[in-house]
């Protein structure tokens, strides 16, 4: 997915693109909206002239026009301001920014200003909500202010920060330009999501922004308000990180997140020509719009069904599927599990889906994939019966099916690992590629049918994974202790299981407890 940041302040002249490019690609993003130094205007020492901001700005997209989006910052009582914006747009500007300092939006001068930039379709990012500048400024940048703009046709504006701390001002007022957008020719509002929220407001934040009903999916954009000069990609991380999972809870869609991470950053900066057909909000009806792919909830149903689930649990599966929202971008490599047995449940159903195109990629046998996937119906019964409704344990084992390491063939279970320890009767170091057997609860152990899932597993990894070369199988189980020697005879299918292997090491453990007894003994 392509990251672009809206939000990057300029603090200094002269910064080196290529080493801000390169701190934004640790964090997986693409490019961004770079803000010019400051005017004079904003009255803090740190201003310079136009030709000096406009210079430098620039020259920072020079090389990387498809990258970097130079946005100029203004001030509307700057001395020729209606001169200067022409200037900047012919130059090659592609935005600009307002900072509310010590007049009102909605003042004669800025309407006029904010009039002339619509005209030449181009946007405005405008800081909104509380402004930490130490001066009593924040009164005007409450986002009521910007209902002005209602008359202003055709002018793109973001507001920052989500206007925080009134975010529900700046919800409503989004609600009235939406309204008036679908009435008649006005202006447009983006939301600006860059931080400003703190950490405890930001799923507040992103709730009421997803959930309240509104069509908002082409209309909000991420930033970080990071710093062209010292791009800080473990803050840019962190927000990444914070917001998709606050966005997976809500069922945030793929397409809802590409959106708000470039498609919209592209839209706002009028580098594409598509079209957008909104969704009339409705007062009455909170839930008009929503985030959710519809075609969620049938593959997790479809799953339910495809491995066998009791319908026992019927009733809490269809309660689960209905109160809990799953994100069609989720994947078992970032999916991180939690206490909520139910969410990871039916989150673990969709995920299968795209296991299973990697199953038909590989040509694998959907036997295979179905034999493979039961295992979650064995850890959903274990603990279920442990927590007395419906509930999956064991998520971080279950990630080694759903990443197509682990395959049951057959009797047994096969991964794809590293060897624990050094082996030198197979001349094995530790970290080598092996493959591991594990044991799951489905029937006898008989020692045939575990000579015949070898022989097949052996076949298998040659077949479908040549260019997997490993060493030799391996098994860690409680099952090879050979202390069981004195409590079972030696026709046992446990004791014949062990002495399939040879026994290169050996350690302390307790597992016996939870697999002779119950799970949680």
């Amino acid at each position: 997915m392509k990251i672009f940041d809206m939000h990057i302040h300029c603090w200094n002249k002269g910064g080196n693109s290529e080493d801000l490019l390169a701190q934004m690609e640790k964090a997986g993003v693409s490019g961004g909206c770079v803000f010019s130094l400051q005017p004079h205007e904003i009255r803090d020492g740190r201003g310079v002239s136009f030709e000096e901001r406009l210079n430098d700005v620039l020259a920072r997209k020079k090389g990387y026009e498809d990258r970097i989006f130079s946005v100029l910052w203004i001030h509307p009582y700057e001395e020729d301001i209606i001169e200067k914006i022409h200037i900047a747009v012919d130059k090659g500007i592609d935005a600009f920014k307002i900072i509310c300092n010590d007049f009102y939006v909605y003042e004669d001068c800025c309407i006029k200003v904010l009039e002339e930039i619509a005209k030449m379709d181009k946007p405005v990012f405008f800081h909104s909500g509380i402004l930490w500048d130490g001066n009593v400024s924040s009164s005007y940048n409450r986002p009521l202010n910007w209902e002005a703009l209602l008359r202003i046709k055709g002018l793109r504006f973001s507001m920052g920060h989500c206007s925080w701390p009134w975010i529900d001002e700046c919800i409503a007022m989004y609600g009235k330009f939406l309204n008036a957008l679908l009435r008649g020719d006005t202006a447009e509002m983006f939301f600006d999501i860059t931080p400003g929220t703190p950490r405890i407001y930001r799923e507040e934040l992103l709730t009421k922004l997803y959930t309240i009903g509104y069509d908002i999916e082409n209309n909000i954009m991420f930033g970080t308000d990071g710093s062209a000069e010292n791009y800080n990609s473990e803050w840019t991380s962190k927000w990444l990180s914070v917001d998709n999972d606050i966005m997976d809870k809500l069922g945030v869609s793929l397409e809802c997140k590409e959106k708000l991470y470039s498609k919209n950053i592209m839209r706002f900066l009028g580098k594409t020509d598509e079209k957008i057909v909104h969704t009339s909000p409705e007062t009455d009806d909170s839930h008009q719009w929503t985030p959710v792919n519809p075609n969620v909830a049938g593959m997790i149903r479809k799953w339910y069904s495809a491995i066998g689930i009791s319908n026992e649990f019927d009733n809490d599966f269809e309660k689960a599927l209905s109160e809990i929202k799953v994100s069609d971008s989720i994947c078992i490599e970032t999916y991180k599990h939690g206490k909520d047995g139910k969410r990871d449940f039916i989150s673990y159903l969709y995920m299968c889906e795209e296991l299973k195109k990697k199953y038909t990629e590989k040509g694998i046998p959907e036997e295979i994939l179905i034999d493979t996937l039961k295992d979650i119906t064995v850890w959903t019964y274990t603990w279920s019966d442990i927590k007395g409704s419906l509930f999956l344990g064991e998520c971080e084992w279950l990630k080694r099916h759903l990443s197509m390491k682990l395959f049951k063939i057959g009797r047994l279970q096969f991964c794809m690992a590293k060897a624990e320890c050094d082996i030198p009767s197979k001349n094995v170091s530790k970290g080598d590629d092996i493959i591991e057997i594990h044991i799951s609860a489905t029937g006898p152990l008989k020692k045939c049918k575990c000579e015949e899932s070898i022989s097949r597993a052996r076949e298998f990894f040659k077949k479908y994974f040549p260019e997997y070369d490993y060493k030799c199988f391996t098994c860690h189980s409680w099952l090879l202790d050979e202390s069981l020697d004195e409590l079972l005879n030696e026709n046992s299918n446990i004791v014949k299981f062990r002495k399939m292997f040879d026994i290169v090491t050996k350690e302390e453990s307790n597992a016996i407890f939870r697999y002779v007894f119950n799970w949680n003994t």
